[in-house]
């Protein structure tokens, strides 16, 4: 009758049994590799897009800025450039200009700003709007109101802030 484990340190007298603990070890890796890689639970669901409609109010811009800015343009964030496009703009409403300042007695109104205008721009762009209320753009660019950012098109960048969501 053979001994389990023989006086060099053998298994059955073939195999060592550090060599058999490292083939066990590099087998459990491999199939957890192999699991991970291969047997992910689904974590996305197949949803369409949604058109979104959204409008920007951008105070106090040059006159030349706002003319430059043109319906059927589209809109960018320069900070995430790989994001896409944020729209396109399909409507364009300009007003006296007008910007927040602060009076001698401690106050805070609109005042009218000289060779600016207010531009209240109507965006229409794609992504998905979850049941939460969140808006994302392409799938990865979030949109909320009353967040300002600068926002960019071909040839015009201004800063402003999204006052309302369709």
């Amino acid at each position: 009758m053979k001994k389990i484990i023989d006086r060099n340190g053998r298994l059955f007298g073939f195999i060592s049994v550090i060599d058999l603990l490292v083939i066990v070890v590099v087998a459990v890796m491999g199939f957890a590799l192999y699991t991970k890689n291969t047997q992910m639970a689904i974590t996305s669901t197949n949803t369409a897009d949604q058109t979104i409609t959204y409008q920007i109010l951008a105070s106090g811009i040059r006159t030349y800025v706002a003319e430059a800015v043109r319906e059927g343009d589209q809109l960018f964030d320069p900070d995430r450039s790989s994001g896409g496009t944020l729209g396109t703009i399909t409507d364009i409403q300009l007003m006296p200009g007008t910007k927040l300042a602060e009076f001698d007695d401690g106050t805070v109104a609109a005042a009218p700003v000289e060779d600016g205008v207010d531009m209240l721009i109507t965006v229409e762009g794609t992504g998905l709007v979850s049941q939460s209320g969140r808006y994302t753009l392409n799938r990865v660019y979030e949109l909320g109101v009353n967040s300002s950012r600068t926002f960019c098109t071909k040839y015009a960048e201004f800063i402003g802030t999204v006052t309302e969501i369709f």
